[in-house]
């Protein structure tokens, strides 16, 4: 069952910037944000998934794209936080429609709305 999510956006100035997170008590380092967009654009500038096994946990996570190919808004991810005995790929389909309600209006995202979209994730993995 997935523990949180993160909202990360690559910004020209300052790399990876964590827009949002649920449950706020998360911490991430930078260089965890930056290995998992790096972790996308060393793909492609497609939209695409990713999963990436930490220490104490995995993530899944989602690429909107960049350049003239990407869904909703350019250059966000939407990362999943999974525990550690968790196969990431069974969150797929799940990680694909909590993207599209988020980036779809990606601007006015706050944390409430991410834990509306965190919980209904949760309730879709039972």
């Amino acid at each position: 069952m997935p523990v949180g999510i993160l909202l990360i956006r690559w910004d020209d100035k300052l790399g990876t910037t964590l827009v949002a997170k649920y449950p706020d008590k998360f911490k991430f380092p930078s260089k965890i944000l930056m290995n998992i967009y790096s972790q996308h654009r060393s793909q492609s500038t497609d939209p695409s998934f990713v999963t990436l096994t930490l220490t104490n946990m995995k993530i899944s996570s989602f690429f909107s794209g960049m350049d003239e190919n990407f869904i909703g808004a350019s250059n966000y991810i939407i990362a999943l936080v999974l525990r550690r005995d968790e196969n990431p790929n069974a969150f797929r389909e799940i990680l694909k429609k909590a993207a599209a309600k988020i980036l779809k209006n990606v601007e006015k995202i706050n944390l409430e709305t991410l834990e509306k979209v965190f919980i209904d994730m949760r309730k879709a993995s039972q």
